[in-house]
């Protein structure tokens, strides 16, 4: 049965197979009016009002008129919704021109909470009807949301459902500006060379191939977007702060996928935004001290200071900060 079939397989899927799926008890929240659901390797630089407001106040209200005329979307073509229930992200960089659909980018979800939709989640992941392969015939229901990176789990699943169930219910957010992961965006081949140097993203309603380019504004590069623009980082191509890494190309045993490797991500911005993480934590250790007296950490680390902060002592040789006794109120910290 396609459940089985499903079943056998859903468990190798990047990264996590099905326990990724815990995420989508986020929609359980229902003593919240919106839920948000990170994955830990982020940095919040810009508050998130504008997404909450959108959600939360009726598209013809003063306060929902304002927070929808400052969103910056992906898609600016397209009419928002009536109601919005939800901002996601796309994972352009695991993409391919020709295809159809692409996966959510599974670190980010801003949601009104719904047992409704967590039920309708439930009952499609269950029935497994997913066709293996990669394609616009593969995936969720043959209809093309297979193959790619978490296809069979999350982030499928969570394109799959605002592309088909929930219709015109979620909004695509620019991808530079929020969740930001500083990834390539453009087809570098070494497949179907014809659409190299086109946007990763397929081509919009009505136009084609050769106008789907970054040089028709049909894709930003995020890899040079402006660090103080960016409102959260993703740190996924540019490697975790507390790795002590730089994002440096793999070597590719594959001498045809050097040229994607190469240009996977900007070096010079990931530092920038790894240098804001540090900041944030150097402020947050400075809240602490004040609050509850634990002494921050030294600063003495070598490597990369103006990336990391002082912070790492050589690649992987990360300083730790000093944590609170458990029993501490972090509110306190914050004037909460």
């Amino acid at each position: 049965s396609p459940n089985e079939l499903y079943r056998d397989h859903v468990e190798g899927e990047n990264c996590c197979g099905s326990s990724e799926f815990i995420k989508l008890y986020a929609y359980t929240l229902m003593d919240h009016p919106v839920t948000v659901h990170w994955d830990l390797d982020v940095a919040v630089f810009q508050p998130m009002d504008d997404l909450f407001d959108s959600i939360i106040y009726p598209q013809d209200s003063p306060e929902g008129i304002a927070a929808r005329a400052r969103l910056q979307v992906q898609h600016p073509e397209r009419t928002l919704p009536r109601q919005i229930d939800a901002f996601i992200t796309r994972d352009i960089t695991s993409s391919q021109p020709w295809e159809l659909h692409q996966g959510v980018q599974g670190g980010f979800l801003v949601a009104k909470p719904s047992m409704e939709n967590f039920e309708k989640y439930l009952e499609f992941i269950r029935e497994g009807n997913y066709v293996r392969g990669r394609g616009n015939d593969r995936g969720w229901y043959g209809l093309g949301y297979g193959g790619f990176q978490g296809a069979m789990a999350y982030q499928g699943v969570v394109a799959y459902f605002y592309d088909q169930i929930a219709v015109n219910t979620a909004v695509e957010l620019n991808v530079c500006v929020w969740n930001q992961v500083v990834a390539d965006v453009i087809w570098r081949g070494p497949r179907k060379m014809e659409h190299v140097n086109q946007c990763r993203e397929h081509p919009r309603e009505g136009e084609t191939f050769e106008q789907n380019t970054p040089e028709n504004n049909r894709c930003q590069d995020c890899r040079t977007f402006p660090v103080d623009e960016t409102k959260s980082a993703h740190y996924t191509a540019c490697k975790k702060p507390w790795e002590c890494l730089v994002p440096h190309p793999r070597h590719a045993p594959d001498k045809s996928q050097q040229t994607r490797l190469n240009n996977l991500t900007n070096i010079t911005t990931c530092g920038l935004l790894t240098r804001k993480w540090f900041d944030l934590r150097l402020d947050f250790e400075e809240k602490l001290h004040k609050a509850s007296g634990v002494v921050p950490a030294t600063r003495d680390g070598n490597f990369k200071p103006e990336s990391f902060g002082g912070y790492c002592k050589g690649r992987g040789a990360y300083i730790a900060m000093n944590v609170p006794p458990e029993n501490f109120d972090i509110s306190k910290m914050y004037g909460m």
